[in-house]
This record gives C-alpha cells, structure tokens and sequence, in this order.
C-alpha cells in the first residue's frame, strides 16, 4: 500500500534524498586522500577514529544542505533518512566506506 505524505516535511524527502545523492556522487569520484581532505576542510578537523571519521563525513555530506526535518545517520546499508515512520537508505560509494573503515 502506497503511503501518503502526512505534513510538509514529509514532501522535502525528494529534495532532501536528491541532495544527498548529489553530494555522494561528487565524493564518489575522489581518490582515498581527497576525501581525507574534503572532510577536514568541510568540518575543520581531523578525525582520528572510525567514529570520529563517520561523524565528520556525515557532517561534510550535511553542509549547507537543507534537511527540512528529516534526520540522516548511518545505517549497516549506507545513510538512512528517516522521518517519523518513513525511512530509506541510500547507498555509499565504495570509496567512503574504504575512508569510514580506514
């Protein structure tokens, strides 16, 4: 059964998602040591840990982007966007889980 949006934020999920995949595919096309440093200039810091690196890649996918209400953190399959009871995961580019695991 087709779900129907129940207030405004659930109508920026598309806006919100098309945000996210376009900062996932421009991060996409870096090599292990530009993300490195994407992040740091993005966040400024250098994270030490995998927690560190999860929280600070999150927060450089999350700069300047609009997320109307709708909360993004990681999930086993990639970053969840969720909302109430709507959730999805997008898919993270081989070489961000390389940089998360590093």
């Amino acid at each position: 059964m087709t779900s129907r949006p129940r207030d405004v934020t659930d109508l920026y999920l598309a806006p919100v998602v098309l945000g996210l995949d376009h900062r996932l595919d421009e991060m996409s096309h870096l090599s292990a040591e530009e993300v490195r440093y994407r992040v740091i200039l993005d966040t400024d810091r250098e994270p030490r840990t995998a927690t560190e690196r999860g929280d600070a890649l999150l927060e450089a996918l999350l700069r300047g982007l609009e997320v109307h209400g709708w909360r993004v953190s990681w999930h086993d399959r990639g970053l969840s966007v969720a909302h109430g009871t709507y959730a999805l995961v997008l898919g993270v580019p081989a070489n961000l889980v390389a940089y998360l695991g590093d």
